[in-house]
């Protein structure tokens, strides 16, 4: 199950194309089964020609892509620069078409694209359950309520991918669809065949003090926690803490929400991470970037680099063998967070041995617990590897 990533640093949009398919045709020729295309820099406003060149000179069986602030390819992220990368492999054996892409327009809400999404899915041959893979435009597609949405129509399939991050404003970023270049909505890819995908989610986040019950709320603004205000249960926590994660709550406080509430304990994995947008002193109570459903647990959390370098590590510590992996990393990472370049594709690499490919996204998609949710400062993977190939795998624990 081959597959092949293809990179340019050219500025000329035609040399680019001619680079990144150069590549493809010297290791698979034409016809792969599917491809995925980033682009960034000037060659964001050049996506449509370049889509349209990779299309008819390669004609892969399913075909999608967006445009980034930077972009992934080896063990190298080129952050904001001109690029373009382009991902090509086939997905083993099965009769049949192993992908397929559908464009989604989420108008007027995501349940308008289940005809669309159906249809693709039933004709799509997966040794397995199929994945999929979603790129979204962050202005013009309502992603929360379509992953909602996906869990409880199709629960088998599993999604991950990222928002485009090429544009500040809407209208700006491409979507390709195979033989469309949109500029809302997002982009489905099925995949099937003999691939399996693994997905894996690294918060980055490190959780301090204690969990507690929210038993206030309204909407996102928690109102009390285990029968205190927030701010008291903060005030209480941070006391405590000693002085380096007095000063990274200082510079951003998170909160986690276990996504299994019949778990005794919790780990960094057993939380959904979300932002603490602000705190009422008067009140007490304090806002987070999502609904604060009462009756849930949650901790405070912390970000550095330190602890990213290490949740990573430990997400990809007993990842199967692979063959090749899809990054989709927050923007708000790479030098942003860490001293040096490259961290999250060259920790990837590392790991797997694996062809990486990825983009810089405005929000992250992947799985924490039993369904997928739109992340922040995460980095979210897509490994894949052919079921049909027993020496492809190694054990995990």
């Amino acid at each position: 199950m081959p597959f092949t990533v293809g990179l340019s640093q050219h500025s000329d949009p035609g040399v680019a194309t001619g680079e990144i398919v150069g590549r493809v045709l010297e290791s698979l020729g034409v016809q792969p089964d599917v491809a995925l295309l980033f682009t960034s820099g000037e060659h964001m406003a050049n996506t449509d020609e370049i889509a349209a060149a990779v299309g008819e000179l390669l004609s892969p069986g399913a075909f999608i892509g967006t445009t980034a602030c930077s972009v992934a390819a080896g063990e190298r992220e080129i952050e904001e620069e001109t690029a373009a990368v382009l991902w090509v492999g086939s997905l083993g054996s099965g009769e049949g078409p192993r992908a397929r892409a559908v464009w989604l327009s989420g108008v007027p809400d995501p349940t308008a694209d289940d005809e669309a999404l159906a249809a693709a899915l039933d004709s799509v041959h997966a040794t397995g359950d199929p994945s999929m893979i979603v790129l979204a435009d962050p202005y013009s597609y309502p992603v929360d309520a379509a992953l909602a949405h996906w869990a409880q129509r199709w629960p088998h399939v599993s999604v991950l991918g990222g928002l485009s991050s090429g544009a500040p404003m809407p209208g700006g970023n491409r979507i390709v669809a195979d033989g469309g270049v949109h500029r809302s909505g997002a982009a489905a890819l099925i995949v099937g065949g003999s691939a399996t995908v693994t997905h894996l989610v690294s918060q980055g986040c490190r959780p301090i003090g204690q969990p507690y019950i929210i038993t206030e709320a309204e909407g996102n603004v928690v109102r009390s926690l285990g029968g205190l205000p927030p701010f008291e249960r903060l005030q209480q926590m941070f006391s405590k803490l000693d002085p380096t994660d007095q000063r990274l709550v200082q510079r951003g406080l998170h909160v986690g929400r276990v996504t299994d509430e019949r778990k005794v304990e919790f780990g960094s994995g057993d939380f959904l991470i979300r932002g603490v947008l602000g705190a009422d002193r008067e009140s007490g109570a304090i806002a987070i970037g999502d609904e604060a459903p009462i009756g849930a647990t949650v901790q405070f959390h912390v970000r550095d680099a330190r602890t990213a370098d290490e949740d990573l590590r430990a997400a990809l510590e007993h990842s199967p063998q692979t063959q090749s992996a899809l990054l989709f990393t927050c923007n708000g990472r790479g030098t942003h967070l860490f001293e040096t370049p490259h961290h999250d594709a060259s920790v990837l690499a590392e790991h797997t041995s694996a062809e990486v490919a990825g983009m810089f996204c405005a929000g992250e998609i992947g799985p924490v617990g039993a369904r997928s949710y739109v992340h922040g400062f995460t980095a979210s993977m897509a490994l894949f590897a052919d079921s049909d190939d027993t020496s492809s795998h190694r054990a995990t624990t």
